[in-house]
């Protein structure tokens, strides 16, 4: 058995060791962690990041070693933590340089269509990336807002709906931006119909009632994929909030053809745990589970934000999580760049909130310095992406505390993948029973353990 453990305090990271199965009878009855892997659940697709404008733009201000460092911690194997699943956004997102579309204003026909700016700083990134990968990454793209001009408050910002007669319009955007990446190389296999449809945000956002979203995938969004040749594009509704992930799901779903050819619906964890109505989406409308964004201000805590990632990683795969995509896969020490996020409030104002301005990222940027920073988010992220392999099946497991956080994996090679966190103060016994053999290990406090067997 191969123990794999990462303890930020005592300054160890994905430190090795091998002990022998079978350590203890198998009449032992305390601190026990049940695998049964007889039992299987949903199959794995990947984890990842997003190609924000904002990580491609720091990614291009660093020295050639600090971007080879930098692709192989995330993207090898052997040396990094092997992501393999990401996202990219249609037009700006808040994490961009500054606000900016593919055409020109009021352009109807689209004819002024070009990704010319992606080509500056996000392609070049993606392309390094998948140079790295022995498999390839999949990627989704999510739109903030259509341009200005198609929407009822003429403005990227602060909401707003999508005009009637630009329907179609934007779903053939959504076609030709398909095209216009795989012809620079990059395939893009999903896209979510609208990144946070609820959400009235300074930066990019554009809202959807359920009616509304399951109107435009129906009738506008799959006739244009349909139309160009793009049938095989995976379609993700919702991608927002857990809070409301099965009931908006479930009424955009209603369409027999929605039913039909959506592929998954996407979560966020900005309103609070709400695991089990990822269990709910599974259960009752059999689509796919998939974590689409999760960040940290860049004010709090780096060993907190680790923890909180690995919970929620863990808690969200034990209810059907498929896939898993953290935010911006590279910030400044700020928090950035970004845009039209932050009040210019410093973290010494009294009305300071940590979510007012920059996030935080598992790799930042020192860039006064040319220095790369990998935080314990990155490593605690490490510990589910580098070990649990795509294809692999979520096992059954009990677990004899609330202490620890305990999900299981069997990977495609039939190897035993437990990954368990402790973040109590406190050192806690787990004995791994695994066929009637007992095992027992030590998990010390504030640690994330990858145990294989």
């Amino acid at each position: 058995m191969k123990i794999i453990t990462t303890s930020i305090k005592e300054n160890k990271f994905f430190e090795e060791k091998e002990i022998k199965m079978g350590n203890l009878p198998e009449s032992h009855e305390n601190s026990i962690i049940n695998v049964f892997d007889e039992i299987k659940y949903q199959s794995i697709i990947g984890f990842g990041g997003a190609f924000t404008d904002s990580s491609a733009y720091n990614y291009s201000l660093m020295s050639d070693k600090n971007k080879e460092l930098v692709i192989k911690a995330y993207f090898d194997k052997n040396d990094g933590i092997a992501y393999n699943f990401g996202r990219t956004h249609i037009n700006a997102c808040d994490f961009a340089i500054e606000p900016y579309t593919y055409v020109q204003d009021g352009d109807k026909t689209l004819d002024s269509f070009d990704i010319g700016y992606d080509k500056k700083h996000i392609l070049p990134f993606l392309k390094d990336a998948l140079k790295c990968t022995k498999d390839g990454i999949m990627l989704f793209a999510s739109p903030w807002s259509p341009p200005a001009y198609m929407k009822d408050n003429k403005s990227v910002f602060k909401g707003g709906k999508l005009l009637d007669e630009y329907k179609d319009t934007w779903a053939r955007y959504y076609a030709k931006y398909i095209k216009a990446m795989k012809a620079q190389g990059v395939e893009i296999s999903a896209i979510s119909v609208q990144n946070e449809p609820l959400a009235i945000q300074s930066w990019e956002s554009c809202q959807y009632t359920p009616e509304e979203e399951a109107e435009f995938a129906e009738k506008y969004l799959i006739p244009a994929l349909d139309g160009e040749g793009l049938s095989d594009i995976k379609i993700i509704i919702w991608d927002h909030n857990k809070e409301r992930v099965y009931d908006r799901a479930k009424k955009i779903l209603k369409a027999p053809l929605l039913k039909k050819r959506v592929w998954g619906v996407g979560h966020h964890w900005y309103s609070g745990d709400h695991f089990d109505g990822l269990r709910l989406v599974h259960e009752a409308l059999g689509k796919e589970v998939l974590c689409t964004e999760f960040c940290s201000g860049i004010y709090e805590d780096p060993i907190y934000i680790a923890e909180r990632y690995a919970r929620e990683m863990c808690e969200n795969l034990n209810n059907f999580m498929s896939a898993s995509c953290d935010w911006n896969l590279i910030l400044d020490t700020n928090g950035g760049p970004f845009h039209n996020r932050t009040s210019g409030k410093k973290p010494t104002d009294p009305e300071f909130d940590p979510k007012d301005g920059g996030c935080a990222a598992p790799i930042l940027y020192d860039v006064e310095n040319d220095k790369v920073i990998l935080t314990p988010c990155y490593y605690y992220i490490g510990h589910f992406s580098k070990y649990i392999e795509k294809g692999a099946k979520r096992i059954a497991t009990t677990k004899y505390t609330d202490d620890l956080n305990v999900c299981a994996f069997e990977n495609p090679n039939g190897e035993k993948i437990v990954i368990i966190l402790n973040s109590t103060n406190n050192i806690r016994e787990a004995v791994i029973r695994h066929n009637d053999v007992c095992t027992r290990i030590e998990i010390g406090a504030h640690t994330i353990t990858t145990i294989i067997f």
